[in-house]
């Protein structure tokens, strides 16, 4: 039985360990809203906040790669009092129907081009996403043009969760799945 050799190879190993945990995308840690509960986990590489809530926004955050100056994504939270009066299931099977999606789609076509719509299931609950270029118009600056947008909507008993998260077009097919990954980590108020 040899021994002596065992500890030094395992010394010589050490510093390559924790090179390699180094090199690995730190996890970031939840982002909670205390009051809305409305949660988001990013994904590796992105770094999130909280942000002053807007209009009847209670809860908004931004979640963004170091190197984002305009693009990445923001996480907003609406109450919806009406909402109170049906269960998840029922607000799912509402959302699943064509005239809604049709409603949310409209929505966005006053301003964008809406160039994808499906649907996604999550954490129980049925979303619609989109994909969307601003139209052109007026005042608006030459750099919307440049820019893709990814919206996520999810409707709960308690409200409602959209996230949008914006690249570059000619980037915007590798972004998605950063942008789909953010929407996984996200869990809204129930």
């Amino acid at each position: 039985m040899r021994r002596g050799g065992g500890g030094l190879q395992r010394a010589a190993l050490l510093p390559a360990l924790a090179a390699l945990v180094l090199a690995l995308p730190a996890r970031a840690e939840p982002l909670r809203d205390p009051t809305s509960g409305l949660t988001i986990i990013p994904p590796p590489g992105y770094d999130a906040a909280a942000m002053a809530p807007s209009g009847a926004q209670t809860a908004r955050f931004t979640l963004r790669r170091p190197e984002d100056q305009d693009t990445g994504c923001t996480l907003a939270y609406v109450p919806a009092p009406q909402n109170a009066l049906y269960s998840q299931n029922q607000i799912n099977t509402r959302t699943r129907l064509p005239g809604w999606q049709a409603i949310e789609r409209t929505r966005l076509a006053a301003i964008y081009d809406v160039q994808e719509q499906s649907l996604f299931e999550q954490r129980g609950v049925t979303g619609v996403q989109m994909v969307a270029d601003l139209r052109p118009r007026p005042g608006l600056p030459a750099r919307a043009q440049a820019v893709r947008s990814f919206f996520a909507i999810m409707e709960t008993p308690r409200g409602r969760t959209t996230l949008v998260c914006v690249a570059e077009k000619a980037g915007f097919a590798a972004r998605r799945a950063e942008f789909e990954a953010v929407l996984r980590g996200l869990a809204p108020p129930g």
